[in-house]
């Protein structure tokens, strides 16, 4: 009964459609989490590695708290954040002698008043996006799909913004269901994913979650599909051009843009596939349409190809800067922040 984050990599080891899941935290994580992790007086880290996506601003990670660390590998201990409790151990087998030793010790404790801090931290801070863009938002594409899975699909994705979107937005039920390039980030890692994880769960339903950047690096991966008629069904988020770069030099270098920007290139990727032999291959540019061309798309039978046509200038936040710390987490104007009394949208009750 303990609220729980997960790391980027950590999705889908606690079911997030759970009344404990807090999501993901760290430098895109939800607000709820990260603002959990700031109030928290006790925090267990399971294999964690407190990297700078997580931590940020290593000395003013969770300020409030003691910090037990349980790691397979003891070199990962205080490597980057000194910690006050530590055990060299599996993670599982860790977990479960802890859990035999609290019970022989009778140990009990209310968490009543932690419980509700947390529930008023996700009424409060929901994740949210510009329902008011007449473009397509790419948050409310993955949140529409969301809806149509409800946690039971694999999802894949390449390396920008709609890894983060993915992250934020779809559920999980089940661990490794969520195939993500961590670390340095390796685009084009979407697709190879989802082929491989469709050849290990037939009767899946696997969706590769890509972006016009990332789908480039493996386009000829398509023709895998078509030539062995693997049922994977890729979602393509295109926003012209290399999105997440695009918003760093937006925030970060006042709107310089250097190579980021795609708009130029005519590629044509719904023709592309249809010459791989795609059966389903179309593109989506109204809201209109979005529904339904997600629910017949997840529905083929065999490999399909949905483009979204989606904002160049849609951020993903919350986004804690580089070098910046979790006070410092900005959220956008959408997404209410610490001392905001309402979310500057309208925001479905209950949404995450």
């Amino acid at each position: 009964n303990i609220p729980v984050v997960t790391t980027l990599l950590g999705i889908g080891a606690f079911d997030t459609p759970d009344n404990l899941s807090l999501r993901m935290l760290g430098m895109h994580g939800t607000a709820f989490a990260n603002y959990a992790v700031e109030d928290c007086d006790f925090l267990i880290a399971v294999g964690s590695r407190f990297d700078d996506r997580v931590a940020g601003k290593v000395k003013e990670f969770a300020p409030n708290a003691k910090i037990a660390h349980i790691d397979i590998d003891a070199s990962e201990i205080g490597k980057v954040k000194f910690v006050d409790w530590s055990l060299i151990s599996d993670a599982k087998r860790g977990l479960a002698q802890l859990l035999k030793a609290g019970k022989e010790l009778g140990f009990k404790r209310d968490f009543s008043a932690w419980y509700r801090h947390v529930d008023e931290l996700r009424r409060n801070h929901p994740m949210n996006w510009n329902r008011k863009a007449p473009m397509i938002q790419a948050a409310a594409v993955l949140a529409e799909l969301n809806e149509i899975t409800k946690g039971e699909a694999f999802v894949s994705t390449g390396v920008g913004q709609h890894q983060m979107w993915a992250a934020q937005y779809i559920d999980f039920k089940r661990p490794r269901t969520w195939l993500t390039s961590g670390s340095m980030g390796t685009m084009g890692f979407g697709l190879p994913a989802a082929i491989g994880a469709q050849l290990a769960n037939p009767g899946a339903l696997v969706i590769d979650v890509d972006g016009d950047g990332s789908i480039r690096m493996n386009l000829g991966e398509l023709e895998t599909l078509t030539t062995y008629d693997i049922p994977v069904k890729v979602l393509l988020l295109n926003n012209q051009g290399d999105g997440m770069v695009r918003q760093w030099q937006d925030l970060f270098y006042a709107n310089r843009y250097s190579g980021s920007d795609k708009a130029l290139h005519k590629k044509d990727f719904v023709k592309a596939v249809e010459a791989d032999g795609f059966g389903f291959a179309r593109r989506v540019t109204q809201y209109a349409d979005l529904r339904r061309n997600l629910e017949e798309f997840v529905g083929f039978r065999g490999p399909a190809f949905l483009e979204v046509m989606c904002d160049a200038h849609e951020h993903v936040y919350p986004m804690i800067g580089p070098g910046a710390g979790y006070k410092e987490m900005i959220t956008g104007d959408f997404i209410a922040s610490r001392g905001e009394a309402n979310v500057k949208a309208e925001t479905p009750e209950g949404y995450f």
